[in-house]
């Protein structure tokens, strides 16, 4: 005669019994939460097209700002751009790092709304988020490049757009654009 239980007396006499029960209860346990977390949290299959609209609140300097990001305000490091540093504290600005800043406050307005972009890793070693910035269609960050008020920079797993922006900063170089301009002293 075959027995049938429910499932407290099926636990019940797994645990008189059959320890091992309980393992093949955990591990499905554990499998099925794992399942559930790949099933509902959001993919990262295509980190480029992974967006998500800010309202810019102001801008740090020539590659941070801070945005307005799902309720919250965010610190957004600008993704495969070097812009030069401002004066902070006792460490002198670098050349060019007042007009990178400028450019970026013309280009993103306070109040503007903004798309951000992600890659791989989507913040820093400092809990920036790293973005590239889009604006009416236009890339912030290709543009700070474009103009020579930034450098490429690459930064591994984030290379997504590094090509392009490398492009842009050899075009710049030739065309003596911003900090590559040799009147201002810059190089």
């Amino acid at each position: 005669m075959r027995q049938r239980f429910g499932l407290g007396e099926r636990a019940a006499a797994l645990g008189r019994g059959n320890r091992s029960g309980f393992a093949v209860i955990g591990v499905l346990l554990c499998a099925a939460v794992i399942v559930g977390y790949w099933l509902f949290m959001p993919k990262n299959d295509d980190p480029g097209h992974l967006s998500s609209s800010a309202t810019v609140q102001h801008v740090v300097d020539g590659d941070t700002l801070y945005v307005l990001l799902g309720g919250e305000r965010t610190k957004v490091r600008l993704l495969n751009v070097d812009a030069p540093e401002l004066t902070h504290g006792d460490q002198p600005g670098q050349c060019f790092g007042q007009e990178a800043s400028r450019y970026l406050s013309k280009k993103l307005p306070k109040g503007s709304t903004i798309q951000l972009a992600f890659d791989v890793e989507r913040y820093d070693c400092y809990g920036r988020t790293l973005a590239l910035v889009n604006y009416k269609g236009e890339s912030i960050n290709g543009s700070l490049v474009a103009s020579g008020h930034a450098k490429a920079m690459k930064v591994e797993p984030n290379v997504q757009f590094y090509a392009q922006l490398l492009t842009a900063q050899k075009q710049a170089q030739r065309d003596n654009a911003g900090m590559f301009n040799p009147a201002n002293g810059c190089n």
